[in-house]
Formats: structure tokens, sequence, C-alpha cells
């Protein structure tokens, strides 16, 4: 296995042990506990994941109107998402050209271009600085060579996706392959509810769990009688920068909400096996997207260290179903957050089980096959180049 830098990180023990994960699934081997807490291997991780691939940071409706904007922090990074006005979706560092403070301290909001608060550099929408006090007097000084500096942003399905990379292929050729999905009209959604989890996981552990339900009869009660996890196949075994597929509604059950039932409509185009059909994709590295017959819901996974991770859970539907007097998410909203709890107190509890000295890497079930194409692809990915 030939790293790419940092060689020094990869000793005999560790690099035997990744091989193992790298494996096909018949022979493989869980991953070595150490890439879930090494500080080293998670400064690789934002290095050569999160700062090369593209990120998705949000649906492209949290974007309306012109002064609209969110941040969103990735490691030591965080970046401004905008709407200009051109109606131009525009992401930039959240970093003045001055000194480097970070311009905007909320999370979200709407405005009529960013001000610094340390000394009123005052920038555009989209990005140019607009003022600079007393900097006039500064000679050659010119306002146009300190524009905002501007981060890669692309509309994919409807999401919004960042890449710190300018070298990078574009997001439609990163998943060319994932299937169109159409008939969802993920371009058109709304966003109905968010929530967001603070976790002592590594963000590793939270997109593996996603990837299998091994321990769904075990840890979720709620949804086991409800998903028939033993449908679940990869519509991403040939896909480069994704992974995930199907899997059936029991029948009885009509959408993932704690009693199974629901008012909502599905969605509008929606017929046969479709009606009871969740599925569940991860696009690499962060971004997990389930989409249930009657609403949508995703993760954005964030890591803060190799130990924490904030994510997001969002909700969508179509603005038609939106619409009706009798609309309401609640019944998968609570289904949701039930879930979400559930698995994140088994990711914090992995991550101490893999802390120990002692621990060493087991096989794979048989219905652990998505799971371990996220593993095959981490290693490969990270440690035997892109």
């Amino acid at each position: 296995m030939n790293s790419t830098g940092n060689d020094a990180l990869i000793s005999t023990d560790l690099e035997r042990a990744l091989t193992a994960t790298a494996s096909d699934f018949k022979y493989a081997r869980t991953p070595p506990g150490r890439i879930y807490y090494d500080p080293e291997i998670y400064r690789r991780e934002l290095a050569d994941i999160f700062g090369r691939l593209w990120l998705c940071v949000g649906h492209r409706s949290r974007l309306t109107e012109a002064g609209d904007f969110f941040t969103v922090d990735v490691g030591d990074e965080s970046v401004i998402i905008t709407l200009d006005n051109d109606d131009r979706e525009r992401a930039f560092l959240n970093v003045c050209r001055h000194r480097g403070t970070r311009i905007s301290v909320e999370q979200s909001g709407k405005c009529r271009g960013f001000l610094c608060p340390y000394h009123a550099w005052r920038y555009g929408l989209d990005g140019r600085l607009l003022a600079a006090p007393g900097m006039d007097a500064v000679s050659g000084f010119s306002r146009s060579s300190y524009s905002l500096i501007e981060v890669a942003l692309e509309t994919f399905r409807g999401f919004l996706f960042i890449n710190f990379d300018p070298e990078a292929e574009t997001a439609a050729n990163a998943f060319a392959d994932f299937p169109s999905l159409d008939r969802y009209h993920l371009e058109s959604l709304v966003r109905v509810a968010k929530h967001e989890y603070e976790v002592a996981t590594n963000w590793k552990l939270v997109c593996q769990n996603y990837h299998e339900c091994y321990h769904c009869g075990v840890a979720h009660p709620q949804l086991h009688r409800i998903s028939d996890h033993g449908s679940l196949t990869n519509a991403g075994a040939s896909g480069r920068l994704f992974i995930g597929g199907p899997m059936a509604i029991k029948p009885g059950f009509k959408s993932m909400t704690l009693d199974g039932t629901t008012r909502r409509e599905p969605f509008t185009g929606l017929t046969g096996d479709e009606l009871r059909t969740i599925h569940y994709f991860n696009l690499l590295p962060n971004f997990l997207l389930s989409i249930a017959p009657d609403y949508v819901l995703t993760h954005h996974v964030w890591p803060r260290g190799p130990e924490a991770v904030f994510i997001e859970t969002e909700w969508f539907c179509q603005p038609e179903q939106v619409e009706r007097g009798d609309f309401d998410i609640a019944d998968a909203e609570a289904f949701w957050d039930t879930t979400n709890r559930q698995d994140w107190t088994l990711c914090e509890n992995a991550l101490k089980g893999l802390k120990s000295r002692h621990h060493r890497p087991g096989r794979y079930h048989p219905s652990e096959d998505c799971a371990h194409r996220f593993d095959q692809w981490y290693v490969r990915h990270l440690f035997s180049g892109p």
C-alpha cells in the first residue's frame, strides 16, 4: 500500500490492518481503532478528504432572496454561502482580507453585504471589497485586489456543494453515476424541519452506522418493525463517490414514522413498489441522503476533531404537500430524532471500545456490504491515493 505523504504515520501493523480492510468483502476485516482517534490521521482527513472532495452544505431552498446567507464550518475553515444580487449562489471563505478575522459570526441570516467586525472592511454579496476605512492612504493599495476568497460552489440534484480544491473536477462529473431520482423532484423540495446534534464520536463511525442495519433489530425496534433490512441492495456497487440503495417498507406500513402511518400524500408520480421503498445514499464523504415515499431526510456530518462531530439533520417535502391545510412533519421528525439518538449512543460507545489498546479488527457480517464499501473507499482514498 503506497501512502500519499506522511508515510511516518503508517506503521507495519497499521499498514497490514488497512490492507485487510481494503481487501475483497469476503476476506476483509474491519478497520483498526487508530484511524478513529489519531489526531495526525484526522488532520490528514481534513486535507485529503474534506479539502479535496465535494461537500454538500445544504439545499438550494436555503437561499431564496439576494442577501440570504448561512455559514458552514469544515475543520478550521469557515465558509459563507450566499445569494448575490444576480441570483447566483456564491461561497466565500469567512475570512477578512485585512487581518484574517471571521466576518460573520452568525450561522445564518439576511444582509446587504458583509462587514468585518474588527476594522469595518465592507464586502458586497459578490465578494468585492467595497470599503476599507483609511486604506486609500496606503501606497499601491487597490480594493479590487482584496475581494473575499471564493470557494467553488455547484448545485447537484438541488443541493449545494462546495470544494476547496481549485483543480477539482465538477460535481456533475464526480457524481455522474448517481441515480437520477427525477421522480422525487429533489430540486423543488422545501425544508420543513431541522435538528442539530453534537456527538462525542468520530465522523466515520456515523457514516458506517448509516450503512448497515445489522444493529437495527437490537437498537431500533421502531425502525426494525417497519423496514425490511434484509432487502437492502447497494445501487452504488459501481459508484465512484456514492454508496447505498433501496430498502423495502414492510407490508401494512406507509412511511418511516413511529406508527408506520402518515396523513401526507406520497410524492407526485410515485407508483408501485416506489410507494413502499426508502433509499439510503451516502454521497462521499459526509452527505447522507434518505428518501422516503413522502419526505426526504438529510444528514450533514461535520467532523469537529477526531472524537467530535456536528450533525445537521433536515426534513424536506414537496411544496404541494406543505400547502395542504393539515400538513405536519412531526411524525417523521419524532421517528428520526428517536432513531438518531439511538445511533449516536451506539457510535459514542463504539469509539470508547475502539480506543482500547487490546482491540483487534473483526470480520464483516454478510449484511455489512455497504459499510465495507465505505471503509474500503476511505482506506484506498486516504492511504493509497484518490
